[in-house]
């Protein structure tokens, strides 16, 4: 119940009870002549009828002050007409009713009032030399004790129901804060997403177990600290938005790049928010990350999709139309190398050698196109890496490349697909590893079980390596590092290693070598 509901029903409680006792003391007048009181309660009941019919148009504070007031007079007016001094005591109601109605003002304003109206009345009508009856001062007494107790009990019947309700409405919205706060904690504790909370000097107040996982740092660990949970290149980003977080300003899903306690860093979606009180000033800031690094992970996948897709569409489209006018050429170039006397015979050879290059380049690019039907059959990994340990091992020993075979797990794998297709992946990765060693160096093939359905083929190098971009660029379409490369090589090896129901993953550093990695469902 509102605090001004509750003043207006006691206004209107004590505006009854006045009305009340002012019928009361007129029936008392009636039975009993020898009451002298006349004017005090056909005042009291004309004031009672004005306020009542009025009440509306006066504010609950303005009808309390006419109200209590207008009891002092007709105490006063009372106390002229009465015959002996136990009436005074009746300048005790107003008090009474201000404290019933917790008003300390206008009770220190009656008190004042009373005591000039009680010295009025000693000194100047003679108050106390006044000898009334027994039964006088009998009813006088009784009545007064009779309007106390209804007062009293009235305050107490009334408005204990109201406290009562009052009590079980803060009762339940009590149970319901600690509801609403049990949810909130639970809901903090269980959330999936990385959350914390710092306050205005960026020290740690509270984090999730979620930030725990993700991040590495622990409640109690961190609590009343900061903590950088951002690489140092981000440390200057991470403060500007720090300060506009105290000035009241939000950061929705920005994906950045996180770093976990150890040093790992990973892409992470992050909401930045201020916390504020109820006058809206900052008094911490919250933040809600989640790791997104799968979600990066499957736009890239994505991506190299739409180039795979891309690349065999023009293959599908161009291939075919690139190799007519390149046949008559051909022919035309045959035709000069068969003439002795023709006089720039070693630019036909050239000419010829290019013209063999861009057909390779086109066959290769053709596989990107849409496949035959692919004939499907086990075969020995074994038996496959011994034909190309065999193809390769005059080359190598040509270079002065060391070879080194190891088979851990089980002696021999059997595969599913498409043999001639996995020998040109295999291929590929050998004819990279020695090219990138220019002379002398070590090759190394290691074969072992990943888990109960995969084989793990791994083909290592000790030759110069590549940086971190051109890493994260060599299965783009075209793109190659060696100088005479056609940049499909790896692009199609991907794509067979795929239909295969596999993966192909390389590491590299610039000057320490490179190791592709081959993963490929077994029998």
């Amino acid at each position: 119940m509102k605090h001004s509901n509750a003043n207006s029903q006691k206004n209107t409680l004590f505006l009854q009870i006045f009305g009340f006792s002012s019928l009361l003391h007129i029936a008392l007048n009636t039975i009993f002549t020898f009451n002298a009181a006349v004017y005090a309660p056909v005042f009291g009941l004309f004031v009672y009828v004005t306020l009542w019919l009025l009440k509306r148009r006066f504010g609950v504070t303005a009808l309390r002050f006419l109200l209590l007031y207008a009891m002092n007079i007709y105490m006063f007016i009372l106390n002229i007409e009465s015959l002996s001094a136990v009436t005074l005591v009746y300048f005790s109601l107003p008090l009474l009713t201000a404290a019933l109605l917790s008003e300390f003002r206008p009770m220190a304003m009656l008190s004042i009032a009373t005591l000039l109206e009680v010295l009025i009345l000693v000194f100047f009508f003679g108050q106390l030399e006044r000898m009334p009856s027994q039964q006088y001062n009998h009813l006088s007494i009784f009545t007064f004790l009779i309007i106390v107790l209804l007062f009293t009990f009235s305050h107490t019947f009334y408005f204990s129901r109201l406290w009562q309700q009052l009590q079980e409405r803060n009762k339940s919205m009590e149970e319901a804060l600690i509801s609403r706060e049990g949810y909130l904690q639970l809901f903090f504790e269980t959330a999936k997403d990385a959350m914390a909370v710092f306050d205005k000097e960026n020290r740690v107040i509270t984090i999730n177990p979620a930030f725990e996982k993700l991040y590495g740092w622990s409640a109690e660990d961190s609590f009343g600290t900061k903590i950088k949970p951002y690489p140092k290149e981000k440390e200057e980003v991470a403060e500007l938005q720090a300060l506009e977080l105290l000035k009241g300003k939000s950061f929705t899903l920005l994906d950045t790049v996180d770093m976990k306690k150890d040093g790992t860093k990973f892409h992470a979606q992050i909401t930045l928010s201020p916390i504020l009180d109820r006058n809206q000033e900052v008094i911490a800031t919250s933040v809600i990350s989640r790791d997104i690094s799968y979600q990066k992970e499957s736009e890239q996948l994505l991506l190299q999709s739409e180039k795979l897709k891309l690349a065999g569409e023009i293959a599908a489209g161009v291939a075919h139309e690139i190799r007519n006018p390149m046949t008559v050429i051909s022919g035309f170039m045959q035709i000069m190398q068969q003439d002795p006397e023709h006089p720039y015979p070693q630019y036909t050879q050239l000419i010829h050698s290019e013209l063999e290059r861009i057909n390779l380049i086109i066959s290769e690019f053709l596989v990107l196109a849409k496949p035959q039907a692919p004939v499907v059959r086990n075969f020995s990994l074994r038996k496959l890496i011994g034909n190309l340990t065999l193809l390769f091992s005059s080359e190598f020993n040509l270079k002065g490349i060391v070879f080194k075979e190891e088979w851990t797990g089980e002696e021999d794998y059997t595969l599913s697909g498409e043999e001639h297709s996995l020998k040109q992946v295999f291929i590929n990765l050998f004819k990279n590893s020695a090219e990138a060693i220019h002379s002398q160096g070590t090759i190394s093939l290691a074969i072992s079980t990943a888990d109960c359905k995969t084989v793990s083929i791994k083909i290592s190098d000790s030759g110069i390596g590549m940086s971190p971009e051109s890493l994260s660029r060599i299965f783009e379409p075209f793109y190659t590092t060696k100088e005479n490369g056609t940049g499909l090589g790896l692009l199609i090896s991907q794509k067979i290693i795929q239909d295969h129901g596999g993966s192909i993953k390389l590491s590299s550093k610039a000057g320490k070598g490179t190791t592709a990695e081959v993963l490929l469902p077994k029998i």
